[in-house]
């Protein structure tokens, strides 16, 4: 069945008194003139619930806490949120039927959040993403909240004749479409968790096989073409290594016998510097190779502060710019009143004043790597002059031993000792090669694990792709059922409302959102009328859809701000959709709950629901002085440039 939803009433506390509004009826129809404060009261609601709404400035200066008592599933629950900035992202919550206070919850954070405990009491689930479709997008998905909910609830009069649900916002589409489908039971957790883990994996496979990539090319310049040839050449090598030694043995050997004590003493300190001068020598080709590395890691992290600088540079520039024209649209903003402390486009809080030379996280980190970097070669650069002293001490004494020792054996040894030198250097020359040729082979192993790696991924998220094809088959005739269903009832309500110039409408089961003559809504008309009633069409065609099928999850209840907005002099059409507002609400006493805000009603309908009139004398907030039709400015003006046809 549907979601039970209900509000029961609303409490402002101002600082000069409460005002309190009770909603009793199924339907209520708030009317008076433009500027009373119907979208005030409306905005307040939805602030009230955990919601951003868009506040006047009469409210933020008069009312301290907002008190929206609701019925929502099994719970009744008052919700009570402070306008003051301290306290703004605190709810409070009391359980009305006990009287218990129960605990706080958060607006926007992890602890607690009031989206968690209004999605679960109207029995959806939590944590879900809403993942983009298509098979190009590597994002899981923002997470679904009760504020992309309250979007099929609540059709604030900014968007009353311009758009549905968001739909004209790009990025908003995967939030659009999956709450959709989870409100009217056409996808499942499972669904919109194959399809976040579908993109993470394309994410992973693309990383995979960038860093496998970056590898090859790092063999291709090492000049072995293949891994087979690195094995052979190490083994080349490595027999090499074992024969130099061996040579450099039997020398020993050798020249054990043809020389004095002296002689052999002066030997061995050869032999031990030679030793230390082929450790040395090798140690200084491990360190130049080192610096290298950490060179070409210290461009990378310089290219990448510097890209960090430059888009850093370029928000500052465009922060200083004072735009007399609206870079969006080329409406003039410098022909409106702006409050002060308010960005002139976008009339939020203007940050730009004092704003840190930097802030990015980013760059913090980078500067720290570098920082770490060029730590780390100034520690190489050391340890390089110190081995190139000790290899220079090494040789020195090399020279000096040798020399003695010619001149103390004279022609007895020198042959032996020349190919005891050319062993030495054969054998660290082999050693040298080996580590590279290892090296070689690590990164060799290296590009063939993150190979393996991407086909495994790719193989897994072809099977969970199959998978996700074959769940969302199994729910086929459901939707199926369903769109039928919609565009039955669509159909015969924009046939009901008499929309000029429709003939044929119904809902698209792609983008869930309406056809009129087979086009997209947004394409017959893009602001008026026509997308008034075809919006209101809508709403009411997916609220009795829901409440005749009772298998769905879709709120009963619809929150409208002036759905005459457009119509103007179409009576008709208004007098249809208020006849239509009543007769649902009717139908099933006490499941729908439906609240309108409007200038004024349409002439010669049945009042038999509940009304609450407006005036300048008498607003919304009635314990702040209204300041007149001529002072006033609706929020709808101040959320929107003005249009300037």
């Amino acid at each position: 069945m549907t979601a039970l939803f209900r509000i029961d009433s609303v409490h402002l506390e101002t600082t000069n008194g409460t005002v309190a509004y009770a909603f009793t009826s199924d339907l209520t129809v708030l009317s008076g003139h433009t500027g009373v404060g119907k979208t005030t009261l409306f905005e307040l609601i939805k602030y009230g619930l955990g919601g951003d709404g868009l506040l006047a400035p009469v409210a933020r200066e008069s009312i301290t806490d907002v008190h929206v008592s609701i019925h929502i599933g099994d719970l009744r629950l008052r919700l009570s949120r402070g306008l003051a900035a301290e306290v703004q992202r605190t709810v409070r919550v009391t359980d009305l039927v006990t009287g218990e206070r129960l605990r706080d919850h958060s607006v926007g954070g992890d602890e607690r959040p009031i989206s968690d405990l209004l999605m679960t009491a109207m029995g959806l689930e939590t944590g879900l993403l809403a993942a983009a479709r298509g098979g190009r997008s590597t994002s899981a998905g923002a997470q679904i909240t009760f504020n992309d909910v309250f979007h099929f609830m609540y059709i604030p009069q900014a968007e009353m004749n311009r758009d549905i649900a968001w739909s004209q916002q790009g990025y908003y589409e995967p939030k659009r479409k999956s709450v959709f489908e989870i409100l009217f039971g056409i996808t499942s957790s499972a669904i919109l968790q194959m399809r976040s883990e579908v993109n993470t994996l394309k994410s992973d496979i693309d990383n995979a096989a960038q860093s496998a990539n970056i590898v090859r090319q790092f063999l291709a310049d090492t000049g072995l073409t293949s891994r087979f040839e690195a094995e052979v050449t190490l083994a080349n090598v490595q027999k090499q290594e074992v024969q130099a030694k061996a040579s450099l043995n039997s020398l020993k050997f050798e020249l054990s016998e043809v020389v004095d004590r002296q002689s052999q003493v002066l030997r061995d300190l050869l032999n031990d510097a030679e030793d230390s001068l082929a450790e040395a020598r090798h140690r200084a080709a491990e360190l130049s190779r080192q610096r290298e590395e950490y060179a070409v890691e210290r461009l990378r992290v310089q290219s990448d502060l510097d890209r960090l600088a430059r888009m850093e540079s370029a928000g500052l520039r465009l922060a200083s710019i004072e735009f007399s024209v609206c870079p969006r649209c080329t409406q003039r903003l410098d022909q409106r009143a702006v409050p002060a402390e308010q960005c002139p486009v976008c009339l939020q809080e203007d940050i730009v004043v004092g704003l840190p030379a930097t802030a990015q996280y980013e760059s913090a980190q980078l500067q720290n790597q570098l920082g770490e970097i060029d730590e780390q070669l100034r520690i190489i650069s050391e340890q390089v002059l110190e081995t190139a002293r000790v290899a220079n001490d090494r040789v020195s004494l090399v020279e000096s031993l040798t020399a003695e020792i010619d001149s103390r054996t004279a022609s007895r040894i020198t042959p032996r000792l020349q190919a005891y030198a050319d062993a030495t250097a054969g054998a660290e020359r082999s050693a040298v090669e080996q580590d590279a040729l290892e090296q070689v082979l690590r990164q060799w192993d290296r590009a063939e694990e993150l190979q393996a790696e991407a086909d495994e991924k790719t193989k897994r998220r072809a099977r969970m792709q199959a998978d996700l094809q074959r769940s969302e088959s199994e729910l086929t005739r459901r939707k199926s059922e369903l769109f039928a269903d919609l565009d039955v009832e669509f159909q015969s309500t924009v046939t009901d409302f008499g929309i000029p110039g429709v003939e044929r409408a119904n809902i698209s089961p792609e983008t869930y959102l309406p056809l009129l003559n087979g086009q997209p809504f947004i394409e017959v008309s893009s602001a008026g009328g026509i997308i008034t009633a075809t919006q209101v069409a809508y709403w009411i065609s997916l609220v009795t859809v829901a409440t005749r099928r009772r298998d769905t999850r879709f709120p009963a209840f619809l929150l409208l701000d002036s759905p005459r907005l457009a119509l103007n002099a179409e009576q008709d059409i208004a007098r249809h959709m208020y006849r239509r507002f009543a007769t649902q609400v009717a139908e099933v006493p006490g499941r729908l709950q439906f609240i309108v805000g409007d200038n004024d009603l349409p002439i010669g309908i049945d009042r038999n629901f509940e009304e609450l009139t407006f005036s300048y004398d008498s607003p919304t907030i009635s314990t702040v002085v209204h300041p007149g039709p001529a002072q006033v400015k609706t929020l709808s003006d101040s959320s929107r440039p003005s249009d300037s046809k």
